[in-house]
């Protein structure tokens, strides 16, 4: 998770608690920080589940890391939902448009929380089983089920 705020990153580490979330939480101040942990998985390390990243943020912005992300071959396929304080719907399209999975306006309720969570995993465990990739965004209905709750 990453979010320049840190009473957000703080909150939202006690939501995740609360959501039942069993995977630890990295947080990170900078944009930069998550690209520099995500190097690691270029090099062979194991992929987070998923990353929550703040749309609006110093330096590098929530979009920018978004498309480094998806510019990643190894990357590519985290799940990424987007946080923010706004829900102006040209935001909520972009973040679409770079390959967000979600965009929830901060902060999630506990049950959408949970949910996300749910569903990530078992992404992620499809995409273990399976040898081919799958080519839906199975992560489509969550968003669009967020997007209409907040």
């Amino acid at each position: 998770m990453v979010d320049d705020q840190e009473f957000d990153r703080m909150r939202f580490t006690r939501l995740l608690c609360d959501a039942g979330a069993s995977n630890p939480c990295h947080t990170f101040s900078r944009g930069e920080d998550l690209i520099d942990a995500l190097i690691g998985v270029l090099r062979g390390a194991p992929a987070p589940l998923l990353c929550f990243i703040d749309v609006k943020m110093a330096g590098m912005n929530g979009f920018d890391v978004l498309r480094w992300i998806r510019c990643q071959h190894a990357c590519n396929e985290i799940p990424v939902v987007m946080l923010s304080s706004s829900d102006e719907p040209r935001d909520v399209g972009e973040a679409l448009h770079c390959g967000a999975q979600c965009y929830v306006a901060k902060f999630p309720r506990v049950d959408q929380l949970s949910m996300i969570l749910q569903e990530a995993e078992r992404v992620a465990v499809c995409l273990a089983a399976d040898p081919f990739r799958l080519p839906c965004n199975l992560l489509l209905p969550v968003a669009q089920a967020l997007c209409r709750t907040t």
